[in-house]
């Protein structure tokens, strides 16, 4: 299980690729964590966040995007280390035009949740 849930400050609407940053963040949970993370666990999603105060709420475009990723427990701190750390870069470096032309603020954070869940798309994976 690895849940990525995006917020983003909705005066990014039509300036963030947010399909593409959705993407990256799936496709390198499903590919550079060496099966850690299984595919039918993965999810990731986004909500604009149309109510929100940036800093001293006096420029119009100081904008965000926040992700909180969700993962059950039993992954290495030095895993979690080293994988969240280059996910973080790359990220980062997908926003990079952002920090470039407006305030921009970017964050991550990374829990280890217990929970219960039942999910049948490992089955069609392995179809």
């Amino acid at each position: 299980m690895a849940h990525a849930i995006i917020e983003w400050s909705a005066n990014l609407e039509g300036v963030l690729d947010l399909k593409g940053l959705m993407n990256l963040i799936a496709d390198d949970m499903a590919n550079r964590s060496d099966g850690v993370f299984p595919i039918g666990g993965i999810r990731v999603r986004a909500y604009r966040a149309d109510d929100y105060v940036i800093a001293d709420d006096t420029c119009a475009d100081d904008a965000f995007v926040n992700i909180d990723i969700k993962m059950g427990v039993g992954r290495s701190a030095e895993f979690r280390k080293a994988y969240f750390d280059a996910l973080s870069s790359r990220i980062t470096d997908f926003l990079a035009d952002l920090f470039e032309t407006r305030p921009f603020a970017f964050s991550l954070y990374v829990s280890e949740v217990d929970g219960w869940k039942k999910n049948s798309i490992h089955k069609r994976l392995k179809g």
